[in-house]
């Protein structure tokens, strides 16, 4: 079977029997009734996908994460206006129970969702750690970025949940911190540390989603111990790069990077800044993201933001 269709080509009662790689596959449960609900992905997006049957439940045990499947089923649209595919096919519950789509070489890319420039957004954000006057620190950042952080997501059903997510969520946030630093005079900000804080303070997400097939998982660190410590675990590796009260101010800006939902507040101006930057690139994302699925001129809650946001017409 063939990609004959694809997901910016999938509109409300439209027929859909094409291959999509399943990036996330749960059994849930509404009114008594068993469902599979998944998202399945392509290079022009992603979409839900409920499957019904008797035999759901198996399916859902047997199917693989991060896998290419067939699905057959048919666009629908909810009333709030998100699109997403009903099956109630006895050959997509056989298809999910079967072994996934072997793909050829090059194929790979036509299942693979990703809206982030990946080369250039490493090579922009290079630059800005190239940038940093203090020679230890600049080491000690660029000791720390290695190709997971260039390729991983920065979250799953939230901001940034694409391959590539974690390095253009730290480019953001990086980018308008420094925009905030020259946007406010007489302050004595450490600007070598807000880059420093700002590229750094989600490294800890590296070790928090594994490569499964072609996508990407959370895994038991996502779950039990989640990115803040792994974070600072990771950076005392580099430690003796640079002094103790620089790793003292890193390990603070990190750990207190959440701002008042965090278990640490804030206390240094380059740790508030980091916090409001990454805020800010973590919400209008989400808010940005939820838009492009939103309909014009109808107002929809978010899956990201979860935010009631309008189109303009």
């Amino acid at each position: 079977m063939e990609k004959i269709l694809y997901i910016e080509n999938i509109a409300n009662e439209t027929e859909v029997r094409s291959l999509f790689l399943i990036k996330r596959a749960d059994l849930r449960s509404k009114h008594g009734e068993q469902f599979l609900y998944m998202t399945l992905a392509d290079r022009t997006g992603t979409i839900e996908c409920k499957v019904y049957g008797n035999r759901v439940a198996e399916a859902a045990r047997a199917v693989k994460t991060g896998a290419v499947y067939a699905v057959n089923g048919v666009g629908k649209t909810k009333q709030t206006g998100e699109l997403y595919i009903f099956s109630d096919s006895e050959q997509t519950l056989e298809s999910l129970m079967n072994e996934p789509v072997t793909l050829m070489n090059g194929q790979a890319t036509e299942f693979i969702f990703t809206p982030a420039d990946i080369k250039g957004n490493a090579a922009e954000l290079q630059k800005i750690v190239a940038g940093i006057i203090n020679g230890d620190l600049r080491l000690f950042v660029a000791c720390c970025l290695d190709q997971r952080f260039y390729e991983c997501p920065a979250a799953i059903r939230r901001h940034h949940e694409y391959t590539g997510g974690l390095c253009e969520h730290s480019l953001e946030t990086v980018k308008i911190a420094l925009n905030l630093v020259e946007t406010m005079p007489r302050t004595e900000i450490n600007r070598d540390m807000v880059i420093a804080g700002a590229v750094l303070h989600d490294i800890g997400k590296i070790f928090c989603f594994d490569k499964v097939g072609y996508g990407y998982v959370p895994n038991d660190t996502y779950n039990l111990i989640e990115h803040i410590t792994m974070g600072i675990m990771f950076i005392d590796e580099y430690k003796n790069l640079i002094s103790e009260s620089q790793l003292l101010q890193l390990r603070h800006i990190i750990q207190s990077h959440h701002g008042i939902y965090g278990d640490v507040v804030p206390l240094t101006a380059e740790a508030w800044l980091v916090n409001q930057a990454d805020g800010a690139s973590s919400m209008l994302r989400s808010i940005v993201d939820d838009l492009a699925e939103t309909p014009k001129g109808q107002k929809k809650k978010g899956l990201r933001s979860e935010k009631f946001l309008w189109k303009a017409v």
